[in-house]
């Protein structure tokens, strides 16, 4: 594929993105969906105009390394202090559940031990950026049930990441037969870098004390914004770097990267310029074209013998959560109304989903009949969160 036809396939799918994502925003749903099925009527599904090659691949990789930067950035760890320890229990009980629903149901339906523990680790999920926006325009973002909600979802996507990487770690090695030999390197490997994480991160928020506003007068004294927002990449992209060097998968070194290097080293005014810059470029360019091209990837053909799959982890996935959620509520002490609300919302899986989907899909965890099933599964419970939370917020 020349630069011809690479510019073309990015024209005609973010052209096709943009227009369907902005319908289905109009009709108050998240624009993920029109996106991807933009990539369905042009990739080979329907029409056939485009089709996925090398250099759409190499775009593909490079969105999900802006896109889970923008997931960390997005998360506001004070968040998790308003809402305290029960976040914490929701969080927990929301996971364990639909994680053990999926890997059960996949072992029933006779798929591998690391095909299996994918997909409960799908059911697991909860979108931070798709919540927020669920939540922004049923207009409770900044109520108790929101905070709760988007304080839930920044656990889960943290414990769900973590549980991402000693699947990828199990499958980098022999995966034919659970070894608990390989199971302790990984957790090790990711323990070591998560100490390494946590370690930066204390420093980072110990220095301000330290040296007062250092960071940001650096920061203000840098004489262009793009040197600032470079500077932020650098670090993304270094720690990516490590995160794959001690054999973890690099979206890992984005995501914290995101979430470290935040308005406490940046300061407020330049923590939202950054916000500004990346939201424009990942929403804007980035994230529709990403969806896109796992529309081009979907295959409606394959479907055709795991259809009853495809529902069964749906409805479960859907139950499962809003199960799990509920049940954290009522220890938490909220109203049936709450708990029925909070854990209803919690199953929008969206970006997180998809994009550990294209990375599973990429690594060969997951065939194209797997990856078309987990992408509708994403699409579907993304797009009826909100039909079914708004009965129970209504009652409140």
């Amino acid at each position: 594929m020349d630069l011809t036809e690479i510019f073309f396939a990015i024209v005609i799918l973010l052209a096709g993105a943009k227009i369907l994502g902005e319908l289905f925003r109009k009709l108050k749903q998240p624009s993920l969906g029109g996106e991807i099925l933009a990539g369905i009527i042009l990739g080979p599904t329907l029409f056939g105009i485009v089709q996925i090659s090398d250099g759409l691949e190499l775009i593909s990789t490079i969105a999900i390394f802006f896109v889970m930067l923008f997931i960390g950035l997005e998360m506001n760890l004070s968040e998790i202090r308003k809402t305290g320890k029960y976040a914490l229990l929701i969080s927990i009980t929301s996971l364990i559940i639909p994680f053990f629903i999926g890997y059960q149901l996949s072992v029933v339906f006779g798929l591998e031990l690391i095909e299996s523990l994918f997909i409960g680790l799908l059911l697991s999920v909860t979108s931070v950026p798709v919540s927020a926006m669920i939540l922004r325009e049923l207009g409770i973002l900044k109520t108790k049930i929101g905070t709760t909600v988007i304080s839930v979802a920044i656990i889960d996507d943290i414990i769900s990441l973590i549980i991402l990487a000693i699947i990828l770690q199990l499958h980098a090695a022999d995966h034919a037969s659970f070894n608990f030999e390989e199971l302790g390197i990984s957790i090790f490997q990711i323990s070591v870098y998560l100490i390494g994480i946590t370690f930066l991160a204390f420093i980072v928020y110990r220095i301000d004390n330290w040296f007062p506003k250092r960071f940001e007068l650096f920061f203000e004294k840098a004489k262009t914004h793009e040197a600032k927002f470079g500077i932020f990449i650098v670090v993304a992209i270094t720690l990516s770097l490590i995160a794959d060097l001690v054999g973890l998968h690099f979206i890992l070194g984005a995501f914290f990267a995101g979430l470290i290097f935040s308005k406490k080293i940046l300061g407020n005014k330049e923590s939202d310029k950054t916000y500004g810059t990346m939201s424009g470029m990942t929403f804007g360019f980035i994230a529709p074209l990403f969806f896109a091209i796992i529309g081009i990837k979907f295959s409606a053909q394959s479907l055709e013998n795991y259809i009853p799959f495809l529902i069964l982890l749906v409805i479960l996935g859907i139950f499962g959560k809003t199960f799990g959620g509920f049940l954290g509520t009522k220890i938490s002490k909220f109203s049936n109304m709450q708990g029925f609300a909070i854990s209803a919302l919690l199953n929008g899986r969206g970006t997180v989903g998809l994009t550990i989907t294209a990375v599973a899909y990429a690594l060969g965890i997951l065939d194209i009949v797997l990856f078309s099933v987990c992408v509708l599964i994403c699409v579907i419970t993304t797009m009826v969160t909100p039909v079914i939370a708004k009965p129970f917020l209504k009652k409140i």
